[in-house]
């Protein structure tokens, strides 16, 4: 007990400078249950290079990604870990959520296939619940089309430089599939069934179908890596880490598809996991997630009156975040409810009562420079109360006569949620501004709302089936989140058919029988709905754009897809109606984003670039971006184990004039930035030399 009262109490004092307070929240109670033996996974910022200095400290990191590092280690280290040289804050938030024929037509993939391009030299990543990797969707000629599967969620044989989880081959998948003994080799269940609809509508092909084709993803030929994950923002932090690694190995672009979220965080991309994701695309590196399926629950708060005080109501709720705009201030905070309160929370500071913890951190606590509040939850007995959240003391401190406000709760909780409206051919039911999910808000991120697709469909016993009041086909689907994001940037992007998407059923899932399709549907395929079902369809349609143009990062994607929506142009074979998803495509909006994807524009040319991948190099160096460059460009590396690295700038007369890089690094994915500022315009050579040998490449600085 002793040991455990001088943990809490270091966190206690060090948690606004350095620790996640759902970290400490979690941690104080789970600690009672098992002190000193908890393993848990957690998100690390510092200094560049903080993964090695971690690894020279005996800490177990899972990935080195620069200024980040995720790493698994006991409770009873977390003191050890607070007094390393370099680290500035931990990060670990809560867990996500899980959040086609019909819905993969609407983007006019079809031009994708006229030209030879089925996502065949892609690598498609998916992180979920896991895959039934015997559907036909993922089996072609007898043989699987997955290239691996990570299950982190069982104990085995995990993964090279990872120590949790258990990893599967292609050969084990192909093993177990002939072996006459299902699951024997690869004992990988989909059971919740989520994963494998997402991954059927973003690369199944099943060739059992009549005709063959009726039932596919966008990138119906591409190799697939799928990550079974624990939700939890580290471990979907590996699992990135890992797909983009085998992409590299494969020497191919890659796509990840990720329909999880929360609301949890600033909605704004300047947490430290969003940070991290936005170091880890690039080009060929490509992160599409859902918008969320919040567009008609009161989960967001917004004021910006000048007022000294304000009281804010909601209902019970995992957890509350609140961000005030940047340069304003708050003296305390308090909460009551009608069995008790907390009251005078000051900045830097944290009260706890009755299950219930109030955190008032601030602004130097976060990397957008915003004061932030937290409440957390945990006790049942009062699930039935009106909770009273009240700022004191605020103050307009950045003088431009407001105090801007945002609030996040985890369920549908606040009494009087910001900005209702309605849209289109929606009935009855109101939308909510600023409901995208966390992580759907960073901006080298796609984001993918829902418009809906099919309003009635026709179940496996013989009835037909319609939601009341959910609008009309190439309408916004009544749950699709609904931006713009906590700083108002732009997103959702795009938007992709989700309401009721046919696609793969996971013979381990349990499904009602009104989302069985008719025979011969029945027993492989199933309908769902949400943004989860729209983002794996517009991951296919990227896949396709990455087939023909391998290097192209999030900036370049954004851009096709902010230009081309669907209206812009129509394939010959595809009606007018058949596209009429918004009156006016290519300009944003907070409900559709810029539109519906329509791949029609990217494959004018007879040119066909795809092909297989070359063979992996023991190590890669990538084109730095931009190029041309004034004066920053950023210069990739893979690294497959670790080794000792230098990277070297020469002019064009040969000269050595900067040195990047000179150390021993992990295994990964590496990320340096040049500055070119003190020399002149022209051609530039960046080298790349490890224990296996060097390559070289040219750049362009352009003043």
């Amino acid at each position: 007990m002793r040991f455990l009262v001088f943990l809490f109490l270091s966190i206690s004092l060090l948690f606004a400078q350095f620790v996640d307070p759902y970290l400490t929240h979690q941690t104080k109670r789970s600690l009672y249950k098992k002190a000193g033996q908890q393993t848990i996974h957690i998100l690390v910022k510092g200094e560049r290079g903080i993964g090695d200095r971690l690894f020279k400290h005996g800490f177990d990191v899972q990935s080195d990604l620069g200024e980040f590092a995720t790493v698994s280690l006991p409770t009873s280290r977390l003191n050890d870990l607070l007094k390393i040289k370099g680290l500035k804050r931990i990060a670990y938030g809560p867990k996500v959520k899980p959040l086609n024929s019909l819905a993969v037509r609407y983007q006019n993939v079809y031009a994708a296939y006229k030209k030879g391009y089925t996502g065949s030299n892609v690598v498609a990543g998916i992180i979920d619940t896991g895959i039934d990797f015997y559907h036909p969707m993922f089996i072609k000629d007898g043989k699987t089309r997955i290239l691996a599967i990570w299950d982190q969620t069982i104990d085995g044989n995990p993964p090279a430089s990872y120590s949790y989880g258990t990893e599967f081959t292609e050969a084990q998948i192909n093993q177990d599939l002939n072996s006459g003994n299902p699951y024997s080799v690869v004992n990988h269940h989909d059971t919740d069934g989520h994963g494998t609809h997402v991954a059927g509508s973003f690369v199944g092909a099943d060739a059992t179908t009549t005709p063959p084709d009726t039932l596919n993803g966008g990138a119906r030929e591409a190799s697939i890596v799928v990550v079974k994950t624990t939700y939890k923002n580290a471990d979907i932090l590996d699992a990135i880490n890992y797909i983009f690694d085998i992409a590299d190995q494969q020497n191919k672009p890659c796509v990840i598809n990720i329909s999880l979220g929360h609301q949890y965080g600033p909605h704004d991309g300047t947490d430290d996991f969003n940070s991290a994701v936005q170091n880890l695309v690039g080009p060929g590196r490509i992160i599409v997630r859902s918008a969320g399926n919040d567009g008609a629950k009161p989960v967001h708060y917004y004021k910006e009156n000048v007022v000294s005080s304000e009281d804010i109501q909601f209902g019970y709720t995992k957890y509350l975040t609140l961000w005030l705009e940047k340069g304003d201030n708050i003296l305390s905070v308090s909460l009551s409810w009608s069995s008790g309160s907390i009251n005078n929370v000051p900045q830097n500071g944290h009260k706890t009562s009755d299950g219930i913890d109030v955190y008032l951190l601030p602004a130097a606590s976060h990397s957008n420079g915003k004061i932030g509040v937290y409440v957390f939850m945990d006790n049942n007995n009062l699930k039935n109360e009106t909770f009273t959240l009240t700022l004191n003391g605020l103050s307009d401190t950045n003088h431009n006569s407001k105090i801007a406000r945002h609030a996040w709760a985890d369920s549908s909780v606040i009494d009087q949620p910001y900005g209702a409206f309605s849209q289109g051919t929606l009935y009855g039911n109101n939308f909510y501004p600023y409901t995208l999910a966390n992580d759907a808000c960073t901006p080298r991120v796609i984001s993918v709302g829902a418009f809906i697709t099919r309003a009635t469909w026709q179940a496996s016993n013989g009835n037909s089936y319609h939601y009341p009041n959910s609008g009309d086909e190439g309408g916004i689907a009544s749950f699709s989140s609904i931006g713009p994001t906590g700083d108002d940037q732009q997103k959702p992007d795009v938007i992709a058919g989700g309401t009721i998407v046919l696609s793969a059923r996971s013979c381990d899932a349990n499904y009602a029988v009104e989302f069985l399709p008719p025979a011969p549907y029945t027993n492989h395929y199933a309908y769902m709905q949400g943004t989860s079902m729209a983002s794996p369809v517009a991951a296919g349609a990227i896949a396709l754009l990455l087939s023909k143009n391998p290097d192209w990062g999030p900036e370049e994607v954004l851009d096709y897809l902010s230009k081309h929506a669907q209206g812009t142009h129509r394939d010959p074979d595809v009606t007018a109606d058949q596209v009429k998803v918004k009156d006016n495509p290519n300009t944003w909006d907070r409900v559709f984003g810029f539109g519906a994807i329509d791949l029609t524009d990217a494959f004018t040319t007879d040119t066909i670039i795809e092909g297989p991948g070359q063979s992996p190099n023991n190590f890669v160096l990538l084109q730095n971006y931009p190029n041309p460059f004034n004066p920053l460009t950023t210069i990739e590396y893979y690294l497959p184990e670790s080794q000792q690295v230098t990277l070297k700038i020469f002019n064009s007369k040969g000269q050595l004039i900067s040195t990047l890089v000179k150390e021993k690094q992990l295994k990964g994915k590496k990320k340096v930035v040049f500055n070119a500022s003190p020399f002149a315009s022209g051609v530039y050579f960046y080298q790349l030399k490890t224990d296996h040998g060097q390559i070289t490449k040219k750049m362009v600085f352009l003043k």
